[in-house]
């Protein structure tokens, strides 16, 4: 007898967004915060952001990937795929939104980061299934002891 996959798709579709989005704010908050704080005969806040976010951009959207898909898969019956869901999810959106944006502009960080977004989707996915060390073992009614 198999077993149908069950995924929360609004929290997949919700983490998803929110692993895209947080990165972008972060990204505009280093360069407005630069901007201010800038030496006159420093790089402008339009040379600096591309730099910025070849910084931010994958360490940002690793950890929100991570953060997002640890929150989707919490109460999933399949955590690791529900992470997976996420991190694929994420890495598709971001490969999408640099293709409309970058054009032929793409190169190997793209896929390094997108790939490290799959990984964060299912480390989180698989830390969101590991039982805390706080709370005993299921009980019959669900519950910890």
């Amino acid at each position: 007898m198999s077993r149908r996959l069950q995924l929360n798709w609004i929290r997949t579709v919700a983490a998803v967004l929110g692993a895209e989005a947080v990165p972008i704010l972060v990204l505009f908050a280093v360069v407005f915060v630069y901007g201010f704080l800038r030496r006159p005969d420093s790089m402008s806040p339009e040379k600096f952001a591309p730099v910025a976010g070849s910084w931010v951009g994958p360490i940002g959207g690793f950890l929100a990937t991570l953060l997002f898909a640890m929150w989707a898969a919490k109460r999933s019956q399949s955590p690791v795929a529900q992470g997976t869901a996420v991190g694929v999810g994420t890495a598709i959106l971001d490969f999408g939104l640099a293709l409309l944006l970058a054009g032929a502009g793409i190169g190997v960080l793209l896929y390094v980061s997108n790939a490290g977004r799959i990984v964060a989707g299912i480390l989180g996915g698989w830390l969101a299934g590991k039982p805390s060390p706080n709370n005993g073992p299921p009980t019959e009614t669900g519950r910890t002891a």
